[in-house]
Formats: structure tokens, sequence, C-alpha cells
């Protein structure tokens, strides 16, 4: 009824100006998987996934790279370890327990497997499960390699947070994976299982973060 009073020309020009529009806004969704951010140094890095499910300090003994739902950082303090966050789809009836399951049965077909504990924790304030295991990688029963995991569903996103280096070495990096459980947060997911990134804003911060900011995410004020 009401477009009935908007004359011909008046709405062919405002059909042409929606398909503009619509070249606009679907063209970067396109190209949004290409979407990536370097983060590298030994200073604290904080970061708001490129997707917009979570948001983290990155510790200073990791050098990352950024993607829309992945986080890939190799250490920088002089030993072979990787550190990885993963946003996996879910279904909406999935279980952390049940995720926990199926990864574990992947694991062990590596080389000696070994479950090493399996704990309850809290990851932003929901259950998680921390689990550690070794394996031989390529059979080297030397220096056997050393995996932490940290496991979240929410609605109907798994995040994975993946640590793994030789064994013998974990205590390097144990006050960096503390740090990044203790800043890890995540957005709420809508009904169409995209994610509300208001939510990930800092509170309160105007200015760019720094050093200071993870003692304010430590309390929960990230």
């Amino acid at each position: 009824m009401l477009g009935s009073t908007v004359p011909r020309p008046a709405r062919r020009a405002a059909v042409a100006l929606l398909c503009a529009a619509v070249v606009v806004v679907v063209a970067p969704a396109a190209r949004a998987d290409d979407v990536f951010r370097s983060l590298l140094g030994r200073a604290n890095k904080p970061l708001i996934d490129p997707a917009g499910f979570f948001s983290v300090i990155v510790p200073g003994g990791f050098d990352c790279e950024a993607r829309p739902r992945k986080l890939s950082c190799r250490s920088n303090r002089g030993i072979q370890a990787i550190l990885t966050v993963d946003v996996v789809d879910v279904p909406p009836s999935a279980s952390v327990e049940g995720f926990v399951l199926n990864q574990a049965d992947a694991f062990k077909k590596k080389p000696h497997y070994r479950k090493i504990a399996e704990s309850k924790q809290k990851l932003d304030g929901a259950r998680a499960i921390l689990a550690a295991f070794t394996y031989d990688y390529l059979g080297n029963v030397e220096y056997p390699v050393g995996v932490q995991a940290l496991y979240m569903v929410k609605s109907t996103k798994a995040f994975v947070l993946h640590y793994e280096g030789r064994a013998d070495q974990f205590a390097v990096h144990k006050a960096d994976l503390d740090q990044l459980y203790a800043t890890f947060k995540t957005a709420r997911i809508d009904g169409g299982g995209n994610p509300i990134v208001e939510d990930l804003d800092p509170k309160g911060s105007t200015r760019p973060a720094t050093d200071n900011d993870v003692d304010r995410a430590l309390r929960r004020g990230y």
C-alpha cells in the first residue's frame, strides 16, 4: 500500500540503490575466510576473533596468525610447541563430554597414546573439560609429545584450546596457558549460529590495550 505512493522513477532508483547496497554487503562476506591478522613478538597481544566468536589476550610466548574461527601459534621461547584455538560447528544437542570423547578417539590412534589426566573446569564461566595426554611422534619414545587441551561447548559451537609440545618442556609455557584460559571470552550465539560480537567489546575501554590490560582481564574486566 505504501509502495503505491512512490513515483515509478523513484521506485526504479530505489531498486537500483538496493542492488548496489546488496553488492557492497555481500562482497566482503564472500572474502571472509581470507581475513587474517599476524600477532608477533613477546608482548601480550589482545585479539578479537575475525569471525567474532571469541576474544583473548594472546600470551607473549607465542607468535600467531588469526583467521576467522581459528588462531594458530608457534612458540617463540626457543622450543618446538604449537597452540591453536578452533571454533567447531556441533549439533544443538552436543555436550562437552561427548565432544571430548570424539576428540580422544582420534588421538588414541597416535603411537603409544597415554592419557595423563582429565578434569572438569570452567572457561568463561561455562562448563569445560581439560584433558592431558602424551604420544610418541613417529614412534620416538625418547621425547614423547605432550598435549593439553581445554574443551567447551556453547550452543552450536565447540571451542578447542589445544597446546602441543615436548612433554618434558611443558613448564616453559605453563604461565602462558594459564593466561590464555583466564582471558578467554566467548560471544553469545544467536538462533542462526552467529556470534553477538558486542559481547566482546572491552568494557569501558577507549584506548589500545597494553600489558596492564592483562591484569584487568584476569579480574574479568575484559
